[in-house]
C-alpha cells in the first residue's frame, strides 16, 4: 500500500482476527519507496502501539490485526517446508545415483542443522502460545464470575430485562471471540513437527522420531 493511499485511512478502526477492537489508526510509517512498514494505533486507553506491516490487513470496514503468533508461526511454518523439500530432493537425488555420498552427507547435515535451528524457534514460540492460553483461560474465568453476578442482580430484581440482555449478549460475545483464538492456538500446539530427514538413500533401520518441539513446549508447561 503506497503513501498516497494510506492519507485516507486515519482514524480507520482496528480489530484483531476475532473481531475484538484494538483502536484507530493514527498514522503510518513508511520506506524510502513509498511502501507500508508499520501502522500507528491508538488503543483508546492512553495507549500507542504501533504494528509492523505485515501484522495488519486492510478490509473494507478498517483494519485487521493478525496475532503475533500466527505470523510467525506461518513464518516458520514456510521454512521449515522449503528445508523439507530441499532434503527430500536430496535423498531422491542420492538413490538415483545422481550425487556422491559424501556430498550427501555434508549437505544433508546441512538441512537438518537448518530445521534444528528452525524447530528450537517453534519451542520458543510455543511457550509463549501457552502463556496467551493462560491468560484466555483467565478472561473466561473472570467473564463467567461476571456473569453470576449480573444473573443474580437480575434476579434479584436490581436490575431490568434490557441491561441484562445487554450485559449478557455482550460476555457472550467476548467468550466466543475467545474461545476461537484458544481453538487456533491449541490446533498450532498439537500440530507435528516432522523431522527433516524422514528416509536414508539406502535402507537403514529407522529411528525413533523424537516429540515434536512444540507438543514438548505444551507438556512441560504443563508439568
Amino acid at each position: 500500500m503506497r503513501a498516497e493511499a494510506l492519507e485516507k485511512l486515519v482514524d480507520r478502526p482496528v480489530k484483531d482476527t476475532y473481531g475484538r477492537y484494538v483502536g484507530f489508526v493514527v498514522g503510518f510509517s513508511v520506506d524510502t519507496s513509498g511502501d507500508l512498514k508499520s501502522v500507528g494505533v491508538d488503543q483508546g486507553n492512553g495507549e500507542f502501539t504501533e504494528y509492523p506491516s505485515e501484522r495488519i490487513v486492510s478490509t473494507a470496514d478498517g483494519f485487521v490485526l493478525i496475532p503475533a503468533w500466527k505470523v510467525e508461526c506461518d513464518s516458520l511454518g514456510k521454512e521449515i517446508d522449503g528445508v523439507r523439500r530441499r532434503a527430500k530432493a536430496l535423498q531422491e537425488l542420492a538413490k538415483e545415483g545422481e550425487i556422491p555420498r559424501t556430498l550427501f552427507d555434508e549437505m544433508m547435515a546441512k538441512y537438518t542443522d537448518e530445521g534444528s535451528k528452525i524447530q528450537g524457534n517453534y519451542k520458543s514460540l510455543a511457550e509463549g502460545m501457552v502463556v496467551r492460553i493462560g491468560e484466555l483461560e483467565g478472561q473466561r474465568e473472570t467473564l463467567d464470575r461476571f456473569l453470576v453476578n449480573v444473573k443474580v442482580q437480575y434476579r434479584a430484581g436490581e436490575i431490568d430485562e434490557a441491561a441484562y440482555r445487554v450485559a449478557v449478549e455482550c460476555c457472550q460475545a467476548m467468550q466466543k471471540r475467545n474461545s476461537q483464538e484458544m481453538e487456533d492456538l491449541g490446533k498450532m500446539l498439537k500440530s507435528a513437527t516432522e523431522p527433516i530427514s524422514q528416509q536414508q538413500p539406502q535402507q537403514q533401520p529407522q529411528k525413533q522420531v523424537a516429540q515434536p518441539p512444540v507438543q514438548k513446549a505444551a507438556q512441560a508447561t504443563a508439568e
